[in-house]
């Protein structure tokens, strides 16, 4: 009986149920986008964080010529990269809308393992440079899309003398007068401590070999007389709580209590996760507004469909059809429009994926484009199912019991 029934109303109310699926899809499709994309926006930091080898804490004493070898042989120390601090150079470089100059070097390696052993990036392309080719540089997805390059992408990048390097050297304000630098761009990177941020231009990072080849140039000729310092991230044993014990020990071995450590979770994971959860929010309230704008225009077309199938369903019963079929009919022919509304807007939510996260969100995100959420996409597509066909058999059932009455 129930095929049927599906085989009349296929006929005779095809774009009833035409409309039901093309609600259904609309409402599913935002609805779930809303809702995996909020999800995917709000953990963005702590899975970044899970697969780069975050360093703990970054430490700044900000001075010329720190030793560090007896930091590094800490009991809490696992693992340590050095960065130089410095300014100077200038990068130049041509791209589709012509040639362009930044300043956005970022911190060459002071040491070996730099972007390996502490602070690995994802790679969103390309692929990581090799340490030990001066040549190679990797880039952040901000300072690619800033100047439309792509993997491959050759840069000079202009080198400051030895003694410009010595003054901390602004580019900006005067032509470098050291070497040219030949290197090109062989994958884009992110990282916790590598974050872009909106506006920031991103920036380039060296290998530890170009921090060797053109050392006299980054630090001067004469290291007695330098500006220019190393600092250091670490990875800490014990992780965030090992933070105080460091701290002591740090001060005990340096004899100094001025040296500033970041709590690098805290530094670069705070803002970022206030500011996600913030847009996870407002997506989510997006999404409950469409639903409920949803449940009263579906439940609008279904109210509709069952009034005009119920006279044909009193004439079935007249003939025999028990109560419990008729329902099971309307539910069914609904509930099978409602699954093919539900197909169409997973599949419109799994394709809007390539846009989410978006905000501060997508600056954080270690997997950028196609996401699929299948908690959310299964569960959300089977609930619209349910709502619809159990909302269409309680409708019908009422109607009939009425009619009876």
């Amino acid at each position: 009986m129930a095929v049927t029934w599906l085989r009349l109303e296929a006929r005779r109310r095809w774009r009833s149920l035409v409309v039901v699926a093309l609600l259904v899809a609309l409402t599913v499709g935002t609805v779930l986008t809303a809702v995996a994309g909020a999800r995917r926006g709000e953990s963005a930091f702590d899975r970044l964080w899970a697969v780069t080898l975050p360093a703990t804490i970054t430490v700044v004493p900000n001075q010329p010529g720190f030793d560090w070898s007896a930091i590094e042989s800490l009991p809490e120390v696992s693992a340590t990269t050095l960065f130089v601090v410095q300014d100077g150079e200038l990068i130049t470089g041509t791209g589709p809308d012509g040639s362009f100059s930044s300043d956005n070097l970022g911190f060459p390696p002071g040491g070996p393992g730099a972007l390996h052993t502490v602070e690995r990036p994802v790679v969103l392309a390309g692929r990581m440079s090799v340490d030990s080719r001066a040549d190679e540089v990797v880039a952040s997805a901000e300072f690619m899309s800033e100047h439309h390059l792509r993997v491959g992408a050759p840069l000079t990048i202009h080198l400051p003398s030895p003694a410009q390097a010595e003054q901390s050297f602004d580019p900006t304000s005067a032509q470098p007068k050291g070497p040219l630098a030949q290197v090109r761009i062989v994958g884009v990177v992110r990282s916790p401590f590598w974050l872009d941020g909106p506006g920031s231009g991103g920036g380039v990072l060296p290998t530890y070999a170009f921090t060797q080849k053109y050392s006299q140039y980054l630090f001067g000729s004469d290291l007695a007389r330098t500006s220019v310092y190393v600092n250091a991230l670490m990875r800490l044993n014990g992780g965030e709580a090992a933070i105080p014990a460091f701290k002591a020990d740090l001060a005990r071995v340096t004899h100094r209590s001025d040296i500033d450590v970041w709590d690098n979770y805290q530094k670069f994971g705070g803002p970022v996760k206030k500011a996600t959860s913030y847009e996870a929010a407002v997506l989510l309230a997006f999404g409950l507004a469409a639903l409920l704008a949803a449940l009263f225009l579906v439940g609008q077309t279904v109210s509709r469909y069952v009034a005009d199938s119920a006279e044909d369903l009193r004439v079935l019963q007249a003939l025999g059809l028990t109560r419990r079929k008729a329902v099971a009919c309307a539910g069914i022919v609904l509930g099978l429009a409602a699954v093919a509304g539900a197909v169409i807007g997973v599949a419109a939510a799994l394709t809007a994926s390539r846009w989410m996260p978006i905000g501060l969100a997508a600056y954080a995100e270690p997997h950028p484009g196609f996401s699929a959420d299948w908690l959310v996409l299964a569960v959300g597509g089977a609930v619209a199912v349910l709502l619809v066909a159990g909302g269409t058999a309680l409708l019908t059932g009422a109607a009939l019991s009425a009619r009876r009455v």
